[in-house]
């Protein structure tokens, strides 16, 4: 990924004062910019961040066009109104709010990230009475370390005006919920990455229940199909030429359900009642597909088996013996002692 930052601006959302501190200037500190695009970067990369969409009802839509030459008034705006959720809800931490116009492989972006105040410690010193006076003291109003990550952020495509956003749970109206998409940027959320997959794990096990009991696809098949899309999207992403895309989600459902014609029917229905297409890139988060490498097995005494997928489908190694009552028994071959 190559990130270019154009311009910055920080401004102060502490709701325990009753207004903002909005910047007049931009950021100009090339230790802060990096500081800024690092933590961007990450922010970007999050498996989290939900792909959302703008509603007729956000007032951020109609300033997009005047960023390049109203970007202090439209971020203070936009800070204003997010200060007023945080004074709303005392749950939602205090915090900074960096603005940020970037390019990101080679498409503009309207960037925003909160950076949530941290407690940590520092050291004094006084010479005011000709005697070395040293301690410690507590700071209160600290920002993440270079290493650290901004707790929410938003990415806004300026072409396509599609809207990225990583954001966190807090108790707001009586049950812990998102705030950032809906009561901010005023913008129609997603599914993230990670819940995309999750929500086709959990498709793909219905449908086995429905349809064919523990004689169809298993968690550990599904698991399977993705990791070799997985790694035929790596393989593929590292040849030259033009960067390789996903799969699409048919592609999976044909590994899963190709001469189940009544499942994939299903799954797919399943799909379009959760927003999934078939033909929309399947969500490959590699966090998610490396823990979906090793496939826990259990029987009704307790065993536990961790089986790696790349061996599920070889006969030589394992093999899935299913019984009449619904139950399956394991064969594992070639053990060396």
């Amino acid at each position: 990924m190559e990130l270019t930052l154009e311009a910055a601006v920080l401004h102060v959302l502490d709701p325990g004062a009753d207004l903002p501190v909005l910047s007049q200037t931009l950021l100009t500190d090339e230790d802060a910019l990096h500081y800024l695009g690092g933590l961007a970067a990450k922010a970007w990369n999050s498996e989290e961040a939900k792909t959302c969409s703008f509603t007729s009802e956000s007032p951020l839509l109609a300033h997009l066009g005047e960023l390049d030459q109203a970007f202090l008034s439209v971020t203070a705006d936009l800070a204003q109104s997010w200060f007023d959720v945080l004074r709303e809800n005392p749950s939602i931490p205090a915090a900074d709010a960096a603005f940020l116009l970037l390019n990101i492989d080679g498409n503009d972006y309207f960037a925003g990230l909160k950076l949530n105040y941290k407690t940590g410690y520092a050291h004094f010193f006084d010479m005011g009475t000709g005697d070395a006076v040293t301690g410690i003291t507590r700071q209160d109003f600290l920002l993440p370390g270079a290493s650290g990550k901004a707790d929410e952020a938003f990415f806004v495509d300026l072409a396509s005006q599609q809207v990225r956003v990583l954001e966190k749970k807090y108790e707001i109206d009586g049950r812990k919920q998102p705030y950032l998409a809906r009561r901010v940027l005023c913008v129609k959320p997603g599914m993230s990455p990670k819940e995309k997959l999750a929500a086709i794990r959990d498709i793909a096990v219905e449908v086995n229940q429905q349809f064919y009991g523990s004689t169809g696809v298993d968690e550990p098949e599904l698991a399977a199909a993705v990791c070799e899309e997985f790694r035929e999207f790596r393989s593929a992403s590292s040849q030259p030429g033009a960067p390789a895309q996903p799969a699409p989600v048919a592609e999976l459902c044909d590994k899963l359900y190709g001469n189940l014609p009544h499942a994939r029917e299903a799954f797919a229905q399943a799909l379009a009642e959760r927003e999934i297409e078939m033909d929309e890139p399947l969500p490959m988060p590699a966090a998610a597909v490396r823990r979906m490498e090793k496939q826990s097995l259990r029987s009704a005494g307790g065993v536990e088996i961790k089986v790696p997928v790349s061996v599920y489908r070889d006969e030589n190694a394992i093999e899935f013996i299913r019984n009449a009552d619904g139950t399956t028994n394991l064969l594992i071959k070639n053990i060396l002692l």
